[in-house]
């Protein structure tokens, strides 16, 4: 597979938080795949300058951009790159500019789910004040719209709301700070990656987050530090499991069925993962769809594709052969 690649990724500096800093891990693994795959590559910090992209792009000759870019002010103008490899011909990698835009706000997200008749947990926000008393008691997750990574996300961000006053100023808050306000679904939790081939999407073995030993008060997140953190509780328990196939082949249909019908809602395209729970009553819920998600050698992905029988070099020859199919 000879082709002129140009790896564009994140300016990070030394000092950056480990999910910049991974981008580099990324970076690297990518850089290598791609070498043992016999192609020539390029790299290029992206630095929010389009114009200069697209000088870049006009004046050299790449077959291919490989897209590791995944903040743009957070993740809402993450679109952008896509929209002008898309303008100027140039195949991309990952999610298109369609996809990127819809999944970029987890609000816009949330309501075409609803649309589509895509199970997701309900919200608030100033125009269903009419529903809030419902909400009140509850549980309820307060995340970033426009942020990936667990970014903004930590115990504090499951709360209960005892009074309409505490609610409206959760509300106003949320607004101030560009935040999502949720139902929080207390159950388990499942990743679901897809890696198309020829634009039909193979879904790759499903994998269930466990929250090994977690005190009864410690809410079961998958929040920054059980990312990020390695020498957190949340990170060393909570733990990646397959075999819900085996295990739960019913289950594991529905899972199927919910993370494609998602996956085409936003775009049908590129490689992508589709975070779910599963209430008490065994209803599943999207959560939200992960266009470009992190593809370093200890990503969820890259497990799931190992799990697959995929080696790493292979499953970046089929992520750059399907931009390459357009």
């Amino acid at each position: 597979m000879a082709r002129n690649v140009l790896l564009l990724h994140d300016m990070v500096s030394a000092h950056a938080p480990p999910d910049e800093l991974d981008t580099l891990d990324q970076l690297v693994a990518v850089e290598s795949a791609l070498h043992a795959l016999g192609c020539e590559t390029t790299r290029k910090p992206f630095d929010g300058d389009l114009l200069a992209l697209e000088r870049h792009l006009r004046t050299n000759r790449f077959d291919v951009v490989f897209n590791l870019v995944e903040t743009y002010h957070g993740s809402r103008f993450l679109h952008l790159i896509p929209l002008l490899c898309e303008q100027l011909g140039v195949p991309v990698t990952g999610g298109n500019s369609e996809s990127l835009f819809l999944t970029s706000d987890k609000l816009l997200a949330k309501r075409l789910l609803v649309l589509a008749g895509i199970p997701t947990p309900q919200w608030v926000t100033r125009v269903n004040r009419d529903q809030w008393s419902s909400f009140l008691g509850q549980r309820l997750l307060c995340k970033p719209r426009g942020e990936e990574a667990s970014v903004g996300i930590d115990d504090a961000s499951v709360l209960v709301c005892d009074t309409l006053y505490e609610l409206e100023s959760l509300v106003e808050r949320a607004d101030a700070e560009g935040l999502l306000v949720e139902r929080f679904i207390d159950g388990r939790e499942y990743n679901i990656s897809i890696l198309p081939s020829d634009g039909r999407p193979e879904v790759l073995p499903i994998a269930e987050m466990v929250f090994s030993d977690y005190p009864p008060d410690k809410p079961k997140i998958v929040g920054y530090e059980a990312k990020w953190l390695e020498d957190s509780f949340a990170y060393t328990h909570t733990v990646r499991s397959f075999g819900v196939e085996g295990n739960d082949a019913a289950l594991a249909g529905r899972l199927h069925v919910v993370a494609e019908d998602t996956w085409r809602l936003f775009g049908g395209n590129g490689y992508a993962r589709v975070d779910l729970r599963l209430d008490g009553q065994g209803n599943v819920f999207v959560l939200e769809l992960n266009a470009n998600p992190c593809i370093s050698h200890d990503s969820g992905f890259c497990a799931a594709a190992n799990e697959a029988g995929y080696t790493y070099n292979q499953m970046i020859e089929a992520i750059v052969q399907e931009a390459l199919r357009g």
